[in-house]
Formats: C-alpha cells, structure tokens, sequence
C-alpha cells in the first residue's frame, strides 16, 4: 500500500510505469492501439475501503493519452492522504453507437448484471463509464412490472459526485444516443500486473491459468473468507449484497450446517488454527442453539427459522448437521459427536415414508407435518447423509434407509431433477453398493444436463459440484465391470470431463478478485469471497460453501498430483 502526498508523485509514476510497460510489451495489441486514429483510456484507483476512483482521458496517440491520464491521476492524488492499493488501465477497443430504443431493447434482453460493456453517454466520453462500474453500483436495472431495462439515474449520478473527480451530472434530457464500447484492461496491485480477459462474460477478470496455485489461492481464500464471517458465539455473518455493502439480515440453519460441512473439505486441504476454531464454534453453536432432542424416542432434529412463532424442522436441514458433524469426525479423529449424529439419522428416518419417499418439513414444537415436499435438493441431502454416518459406524439401517428411498427415486426418474445432491449420495451408495441400477441413476442424473451446463451464463457452483461426484462414481463403475453402461445410455466421457474444466474455468467469473471488488462500496469485505452477480452480487456463506466444496474436488482429482 502507498501513502500519497505532496512528494510521493515518484511511487505513483512507478506503478503506473510497471503497467505502460507491459501494455507496451503486448506488442501485437500495442502495435493494433498505436495504428487507430483516436484512442480512449481509462485509469482506476483502488482503495481498500472504497470504490475506485475512475479517470478517463483521449486523444490522437498512445503517448499523448497516456500523459494525460498520468496528470489526471497524479492530480487527483496529491493532496488526498489515502492508501491506493491498485492500478487498473482500461484502453478502448471498439465503440458502437446505438440509438435510444436499440439501447433500451439490448438492456432489456440481457440477464441482470451481466451487461458487460461500458457506457458513454455522449460521443466524446466525457460521459463513459466502465461495465465495472456500472454492474457495481446497480446503474442498470430492469423493472419489474413492464420488464424493461432502465439506466438508474440517481444510482449514477451519486456515484458520479463520490468517485468521478471533477465530472458533472449526467443531463439525460440531452442524451439523443449511447455509445457501448469494448475495453483491454491491464491490472497492477502487489508488484504484479495482470492482463485481464476481454469478451462477454469473462470481461476484466485476469487471464491467468487455472492451475495448482490458482485453484489453492481460491479455496484458501474462500476459506479465510468464511472464518472472517465467524462470530464469537460460533453463528456467522449470513452475507452481504455487493453493490452497498448491505447485510442481509435473516439466517438459515442449514446453510450454516453445509457451510461448516465445506469448511472442513477446505480445512483438510489446508488447515489454519482460524478456520478449526470456526468450525468447532459453528458446530457447538448448533447444538447449543439448533438441535432439538426427544430424549424418549431417542431422536434428534435442526430446528429452522428465527420467529418464535414461526420455527419448522427441516429434512436438509438435519442431513447437513449429519455432513457437518460426520466430516468434522473423519479430519479432526474426534468421534465426539457421533451419538448426537446418530440421534439425528433416526430423525431423518422418522421422516421417511413406507415407499422411500421423504417428508420435508415439520411444525415445531408439535412436530406435525407442515409440508410434505419443499425443494427437490432435500432427498438427495438426507440419503448422503446417512451414507457418510454409514461409513463411520456401519449401522445397517442407515444403508437400508437409503436403498428404500433410491427404489423410490429410480421409480419416479428422479435423476430427470440433475441435484448435486444426488449426485453426491449415488456416488457415497455404490461405494458400498456397486449395483448396476445405482450406477445407471447415477449416469442419468448428470448426462442430459451437460450441454446446459456448458453454456449456461452463471456461475452456478453447483453444477461442478454435480459433475465432480459423477466422474468420480464413472471411474469406480467402470472399475467395477459396468462399461457396457456407457454405450448402453450414449454416455459421453469426454463430454463430461470437457464441461468439468469449462467450468471449474468459468467459475472465476464468480470470484471476487481485487480487479472487480474495488468497483464496490467496500472492497475489504468481499475481495477474495465467491458471490452470485444476477442475485445483486451477494455473497452470501452458502454460495462460497458450494464453490469451495466443487474446487477442492476438482483440485484432488485434476491437480493434486501436478503439485507434488
């Protein structure tokens, strides 16, 4: 971090100079900028509590524009006794000049947040401003009764007067076209510079490979993030929407339960003295506050929902328990709380129905039945769970349990719903139960869901999680003498392990590097955190449990072996 004052123009210069020179060293790019007959760039400063501070400049030649910005820069820095933590340049590359209506139409089709080109408002840029920068501060919106998109003019013009030094309002009254434009960044923070991606969806995130180092530096960083979120009494901060820092304010007792279950997958893979204190915490938290036992049927449950008059027992909510506390007995050698676990199994089995089917939520107190079924995810979660405890103590009811309810799922396809979840138990059954009806479900509840995923624009992280555990039960299928599998259903190895890489890749788009969290009213609190860009950006501790719980399988099987 640099303290800017009256005499320290020499370290800003510096910094600035280590990205000219490597925009300057991508020769083709630079030799393509130097060729147009105008060029537009931008520079932003990073702050470690702050949104960046945007400055732009033009004119006839790299040099030119380039000593503009420098001045700009400098000038708006030499007086403010603040830390800048990053560089970012932005050069234009493609300008397209669209008419209200066309604008208006193009907004409109497009998914929330994933806007990915920059804006100006007039033809000269005085008005341009980076997607970044619009995506961070929600200027573009969608109504929700006529479904048409709309420039948020007073989200942009209280950006405007914080973070554009100098740049007056936008007078929309006078705005006749727009003008969309494609940008090259090139980010410097930490003694390092980065070429960033340009594109439609990957636009301004680094073009680094996604390795052995990348993949530990974002499971460890999610990881930190979690333990950050701990409190005291072992609860967490349930997450944040992006745009303005705010917090979301209700809870859930099973995020809390699978968010613990992925921080011990995380914390195997690199244990901290931090993240173990937040996981016992977490763990001891639930049970002090979340478990409710009948200590006459020997039975135990989650409870869910923070109105007293308004609390249920919920079927996931209890198998994530069972994952939690399971996982925290197979890494930390410490079966302590097995006995509660197995009080917990036999509450999932008391929700269980004569034909397999689950019942997915209680009334509490009365423990009468108030949904039958809620989301599919349920059933998938509870069979796992029996299935990891199976594999502790080897209690037959548990595995019985769990084939009563796949003759129920293989009875009603339920592979057609391609739940992770599923995913994850079929590939924990046939471990122990190596039929070919267990695998053939298996091949189901991944195969017609591939294409999807391929192209599908979020980042879902569910999606890796889902192929992660299906190319694991393939290798083992295949192992076990049920090739002939493969041709009967027109499997495509290739396929999955294709989309596997695509995206595992792709989901860095979901990753709060610091070249996308300065845009945010507060970077400190996000970068390094996973979030979901058309849900506001929120980050929320169940969105990182999953794109942690997907990166360290893909790290164990696709990289481990590269970093020995």
């Amino acid at each position: 971090m640099i303290t800017i004052d009256k005499v320290s123009y020499p370290y800003f210069k510096e910094h600035l100079e280590h990205l000219k020179k490597n925009i300057i060293e991508d020769s083709e790019f630079f030799q393509h900028i130097n060729s147009q007959p105008a060029l537009d760039i931008f520079l932003s400063i990073g702050f470690e509590d702050k949104r960046a501070t945007v400055l732009n400049a033009s004119g006839k030649s790299f040099s030119q524009v380039w000593s503009n910005i420098e001045n700009l820069g400098y000038s708006y820095l030499k007086n403010l006794r603040e830390m800048f933590i990053s560089l970012k340049i932005d050069i234009v590359t493609k300008v397209t000049p669209l008419g209200i209506t066309e604008f208006i139409h193009r907004i409109t089709k497009t998914k929330k947040n994933y806007f990915r080109q920059g804006i100006s408002f007039n033809k000269d840029f005085k008005h341009a401003f980076l997607e970044q920068e619009l995506n961070g501060n929600a200027v573009i919106q969608i109504d929700p009764e006529t479904k048409r998109g709309f420039i948020h003019e007073r989200n942009l013009q209280n950006y405007i007067s914080k973070h554009r030094p100098k740049l007056k309002p936008v007078n929309f009254k006078a705005v006749e076209k727009v003008y969309i434009f494609e940008t090259q960044g090139y980010f410097y923070e930490s003694g390092k510079c980065y070429k960033l991606h340009d594109g439609v969806y990957d636009n301004g995130r680094r073009n680094t490979p996604l390795n052995a180092e990348e993949v530990s530096m974002l499971v460890n960083e999610g990881q930190k993030y979690l333990t950050g979120l701990s409190k005291p009494n072992g609860k967490f901060v349930y997450g944040f929407f992006s745009y303005f820092d705010k917090a979301i304010k209700h809870y859930n007792s099973l995020r809390h339960c699978s968010t613990i279950y992925s921080m011990i997958e995380a914390y195997e893979f690199q244990p901290t003295e931090e993240a173990a204190e937040a996981i016992v915490k977490g763990i001891q938290y639930l049970i002090r506050q979340k478990v409710y036992i009948d200590e006459e049927k020997n039975i135990a449950y989650v409870i869910d929902g923070e109105n007293p008059d308004n609390k249920e027992i919920k079927l996931g909510a209890i198998a994530a328990a069972i994952l939690a506390m399971t996982k925290y007995t197979e890494v930390f050698n410490d079966a302590q709380y097995i006995p509660l676990t197995q009080k917990l199994a036999r509450g999932i089995i008391h929700m269980q129905q004569g034909n397999g089917k689950f019942i997915h939520i209680l009334d509490y107190p009365s423990l009468a039945l108030k949904e039958a079924f809620r989301i599919v995810y349920y059933d998938g979660e509870a069979c796992f769970a029996l299935m990891r405890l199976y594999k502790i103590d080897r209690d037959e009811q548990w595995l019985h349990a769990v084939e009563k309810a796949f003759e129920y799922f293989i009875e009603s396809s339920h592979w057609k719903y391609h739940d992770h979840w599923l995913s994850y138990c079929t590939n924990e059954l046939t471990l122990y139960k190596p039929e070919r009806k267990y695998y053939q479900f298996g091949l189901q509840n991944v195969q017609n869901r591939l294409d999807y995923i391929y192209k599908r624009v979020t980042t879902y992280p569910t999606f890796l999680e889902l192929m992660m555990a299906a190319y694991q039960m393939v290798d083992r299928m295949k192992a076990d003498g049920y090739n002939d599998l493969i041709d009967e259903l027109d499997f495509d190895e290739s396929k999955l392990e294709a989309t596997i890489h695509r995206r595992a890749e792709y989901q860095r788009n979901g990753f709060f590097y610091q070249e996308l969290a300065m845009y945010f009213k507060n970077p400190k609190r996000i970068v390094g955190s996973f979030f979901i860009r058309h849900h506001s950006f929120r980050t929320r501790i169940d969105d990182v449990e999953h794109y942690l719980s997907g990166y360290c399988a893909y790290y164990d099987l696709f990289l481990k072996a590269s970093k020995r």
